[in-house]
C-alpha cells in the first residue's frame, strides 16, 4: 500500500468522525452529532475485525447466547494472526507441567515478568488479569480441539531475574511457524459460527455510532459501494490492530512503527491501518502504550527461540562500538538498535566472521558468497577493510573486535553479559545491516479489565471495546517475548465479548 493511499484512507475515516485527542495533534474535529440513525442490521455484538481478537470476541458472546456478527474489512477472515505462529504465553498449565522441566510456575510469576519488563509503564492491573487468564485460554482452546505439543522459552532480559523465566510459549500441533496462526483463527471462528455467530467481509467499518446519551450503539460501514448502519443492541468490539500500516498515523503516534515502515519490512496485514483507534480517538478515547514494536531479525531470527543460541557475532552501530546484549529477547534488542539508529543517524550492522560459518551461523560459505554477491552482506579480508567499507572508523570496530576476542579467551562477556555464541571470530570478516521485520505496533486505546474503552478522564465509554493490539497499556515499551500478542488477543477478545453480550 502507498504512502499516498494510506493517508487518503486515514484523512478520509478521519472526516467521517469526530473529535480527536488535539493535545496530540492527531485530528482536529467538531463533536460528532448523537444520533438515533435508521438502521439496515443490527446485533447483540459488533466486532470489529476478524483476527484473534475479533474471533474470541464472537465466540465468547456466542457463547453467552448473543448474537455477534464480525464485520471484516478483507475478503478473509484472520489480519496479522495469520502471519504469526500462534504460539500462547502461559504459566502453570498442565502441557507445561507435562512437557518441561517448570513444575512450580506461576501466573504470578509470569506477571512479574511482563510487568518488570514494561519498566513502569505498563497498567499492572491488566497485565495481572492477562497472566491469571492464559492458562484457562489453553484448556479452552484445547476442548475447541488444538493439541499442544510442545512449550519452550524466550531469551533472557538483562535487568530480569532468572526465577522469573520459564518456558511458557505453548506450540499447537500445526503452528509454531509464520503463517501457522490461520490454525487457530479458523478452529475459534467455525466455533463461533457453529454457535449462530456471523462474518461479513469485504466491510470496512468507518465511524462509531452514538445515542444522546453517549453509549455507542452502532457502526457505520463501507460494503459494495453503499454506506450501512449497524445497530449494536449491547456493545461494539474494536478489534482491528494499531496503526501497523498507517504512515501518518504512526508518524505522529508512534516514531519506531514509523521508522520501520519508512526503512524496515512490515510483515502485518495491509488492512491494519488504526482503524479502530481513529474511530475510539474521534469520540474522546484515551491511549495508553505506545511506542513499542514486534521487530525482530528476519534474516536470522537471532534471539526468537531460547533453544537456539545466538552464533558468535556482535552488534555495532555507526561509531563501531557495541551498545545491546545480542542475545537478549529479540524486540529488547531491536528497541535498542532502532534508539543507536536514531542517535547517531546511521545504520547498525551485524559482524561476524569466517568462523562463525561453523559455530552455529544462519549462513554457510555458499549462502554467504550468494549474500555478499547480492548485496545484503559486506565481506572484507581484515576488519579495519570491512569498517572503510562500512564508512566506520576503522580503529572503532577494530578495538570493538579486540575486546570481543580478548573476553571471549576467557569465555566472558564483560561488556554486556552476552550468555551464547561466546567464541573468538576470526575473518575474513562479515557485516549485515540490521532491518527490523515487524510483526505490527504495540499500543491502542486504553482499557479496564472488563476490556471496555476508557475516555481521557478514565471513564467507561459505555457499549465500546477493545482488545488485543487495539487496546493498550498491557505490553510495554519493547515486545516481551513470543505468544504475548496473541495470548493478549485471545484473553482481551473473550473478555470483551462476553462482557459485551452480559449486558
Amino acid at each position: 500500500m502507498s504512502k499516498d493511499l494510506t493517508r487518503r484512507s486515514f484523512l478520509k475515516g478521519a472526516a467521517a468522525g469526530a473529535a480527536g485527542v488535539a493535545a496530540l495533534g492527531v485530528l482536529n474535529l467538531p463533536a460528532m452529532a448523537r444520533e438515533e440513525p435508521a438502521w439496515d442490521q443490527e446485533a447483540d455484538v459488533v466486532i470489529v475485525g476478524s483476527g484473534g481478537t475479533g474471533v474470541a470476541a464472537a465466540a465468547a458472546a456466542a457463547e453467552s447466547g448473543a448474537s455477534a456478527l464480525i464485520l471484516e474489512k478483507a475478503g478473509v477472515a484472520g489480519g496479522t494472526t495469520n502471519f504469526s505462529g500462534g504460539v500462547m504465553q502461559a504459566a502453570g498449565t498442565q502441557v507445561q507441567k507435562e512437557l518441561t522441566a517448570y513444575q512450580d510456575d506461576t501466573p504470578e510469576k509470569h506477571a512479574q515478568l511482563w510487568i518488570k519488563a514494561g519498566e513502569g509503564l505498563v497498567d499492572e492491573e491488566l497485565v495481572r488479569d492477562l497472566a491469571a487468564g492464559a492458562p484457562g485460554h489453553i484448556e479452552w482452546l484445547t476442548g475447541l480441539g488444538l493439541k499442544f505439543t510442545s512449550v519452550y522459552g524466550h531469551c533472557h532480559i538483562p535487568y530480569v531475574d532468572d526465577s522469573l523465566m520459564a518456558d511458557r510459549i505453548h506450540v499447537y500441533e500445526g503452528g509454531g511457524a509464520a503463517g501457522q496462526g490461520t490454525l487457530l483463527v479458523q478452529t475459534v471462528l467455525n466455533h463461533a459460527l457453529e454457535l449462530g455467530a456471523a462474518i461479513q467481509y469485504n466491510t470496512q467499518v468507518t465511524r462509531l455510532i452514538q445515542d444522546a446519551q453517549g453509549k455507542v450503539t452502532g457502526v457505520e460501514a463501507e460494503q459494495d459501494g453503499q454506506t450501512l448502519r449497524i445497530k449494536a443492541n449491547k456493545g461494539v468490539v474494536l478489534a482491528a490492530a494499531s496503526v501497523d500500516h498507517n504512515v501518518e498515523m504512526a508518524r505522529r503516534l508512534h516514531p519506531q512503527q514509523y521508522e520501520d515502515l519508512m526503512n524496515g519490512v512490515c510483515l502485518c496485514a495491509v488492512t491494519d491501518t488504526g482503524d479502530g483507534i481513529r474511530m475510539g480517538m474521534e469520540i474522546g478515547a484515551d491511549l495508553s502504550g505506545m511506542g513499542g514494536t514486534i521487530d525482530f531479525c528476519g534474516k536470522t531470527g537471532a534471539a526468537t527461540d531460547n533453544r537456539v543460541p545466538l552464533f558468535p557475532s556482535f552488534i555495532v552501530n555507526a561509531a563501531g562500538r557495541r551498545f545491546v546484549c545480542e542475545d537478549a529477547t529479540y524486540a529488547y534488542h531491536y528497541r535498542a538498535i532502532y534508539q543507536q539508529t536514531k542517535q547517531l543517524d546511521g545504520p547498525t550492522y551485524m559482524i561476524f566472521g569466517q568462523s562463525s560459518l561453523i559455530q552455529g551461523a544462519p549462513w554457510t560459505q555458499e549462502s554467504a558468497a550468494a549474500d555478499v554477491e547480492a548485496g545484503v552482506l559486506v565481506t572484507a579480508g581484515t576488519i579495519e577493510e570491512l569498517a572503510q567499507k562500512l564508512s566506520i572508523r576503522p580503529e572503532n570496530l577494530a578495538a570493538t573486535l579486540n575486546a570481543w576476542n580478548a573476553d571471549m579467551a576467557n569465555g566472558e562477556d564483560t561488556q554486556f553479559a552476552r550468555r551464547t555464541g561466546l567464541a573468538p571470530i576470526e575473518g575474513p570478516f562479515y557485516a549485515y545491516k540490521n532491518v527490523a521485520n515487524n510483526l505490527g505496533a504495540i499500543g491502542g486505546l486504553r482499557i479496564n479489565v472488563n476490556a471496555q474503552v476508557l475516555n481521557t478522564q478514565g471513564q467507561v465509554i459505555p457499549g465500546l471495546y477493545a482488545g488485543g493490539l487495539n487496546a493498550g497499556g498491557w505490553i510495554g515499551p519493547y515486545y516481551p517475548g513470543s505468544g504475548t500478542a496473541v495470548m493478549g488477543a485471545i484473553h482481551w477478545g473473550r473478555k470483551a465479548g462476553a462482557h459485551a453480550a452480559s449486558l
